[in-house]
């Protein structure tokens, strides 16, 4: 499995993920030639994905997506909500012809619904081109936000931003991962310090804004296990946040939780593409 960052943060989130040879992009917030230019380095063409996650419809996820319906007829997952509630944002802007492609591209069954049980936090799991795929519940101000576990045989990567709390219910299907993608978004001191509107901070602050950073690290040190190998800080805040600080916090909480961290290697992520992860060859 090789894992790459593109970017992470809130000027524009996306993750490639190879398993399985199979080629898997998450989210599309940056441009698309962006994206064309980091899979390239990687020898990897746009015409070779094989399908791109969405986990919501804010604009730092899914910033490529107009032009990527209308280039590239790629398979494309995404919960109901999400879905609906992008279709609107292109209606409400008077694109018809991005709500035309999302109609054809349903019908056709090239856009994918995820399938969840309302009774339950629950999604099902699918199958992409034989990688094993769960869908977790995020919550977040999004329409229905969610996160993603990919499997290759027995190892798993969790890719977890965009969420006030990691909720205890799915803490059994994302522990002793051999990689984690989990947000660090900001330290509360300094976000209730900035220059931020008051409305903005209460809304980052509450269970559907973004992860501090010991929230983070609480969860990490509650899921972490012995295959753990990578951890990467995700979805930081640029102006709420220190990378000191996400190290310092870290090492308290793991210090307080015994956790042995010798064997880990952990990232801050930024706005910039991150080393690339060559993992359980």
């Amino acid at each position: 499995m090789k894992i790459k960052v593109f970017s992470s943060g809130s000027d524009g989130n996306s993750t490639i993920v190879v398993a399985n040879n199979k080629n898997i992009l998450i989210d599309l917030g940056i441009t698309r030639k962006q994206i064309v230019e980091n899979l390239e380095k990687m020898n990897i063409g746009i015409e070779n994905l094989d399908g791109i996650l969405i986990t919501h419809e804010h604009t730092d996820h899914i910033k490529a997506l107009p032009t990527m319906l209308k280039e590239c007829h790629i398979p494309i997952y995404l919960s109901k909500g999400t879905l609906n509630s992008i279709y609107d944002m292109y209606k409400a802007s008077g694109k018809t012809k991005l709500t035309e492609l999302i109609d054809k591209r349903y019908n056709d069954g090239s856009i994918i619904i995820l399938s969840r049980n309302d009774n339950t936090l629950l999604y099902d799991s699918f199958n992409l081109g034989g990688i094993y795929i769960d869908v977790l519940p995020a919550f977040h101000d999004a329409a229905e936000c969610v996160g993603y576990v990919i499997h290759e045989e027995n190892k798993k990567l969790v890719y977890m931003t965009d969420t006030g709390y990691v909720h205890e219910t799915i803490w059994p299907m994302i522990s002793n991962a051999e990689a984690y993608i989990l947000e660090s978004n900001h330290d509360p001191e300094i976000l209730m310090a900035s220059n931020r509107p008051y409305n903005l901070k209460m809304r980052i602050l509450s269970n559907h804004g973004h992860m501090s950073n010991e929230e983070s690290m609480v969860t990490l040190a509650n899921i972490m296990g012995p295959k753990t190998k990578v951890v990467l800080h995700a979805h930081v805040s640029q102006e709420c946040n220190l990378s000191q600080l996400i190290e310092l916090t870290r090492k308290k909480v793991f210090d307080s939780f015994g956790i042995d961290t010798e064997n880990v290697e952990f990232e801050i992520l930024h706005p910039y593409p991150s080393k690339e992860y060559s993992l359980w060859k």
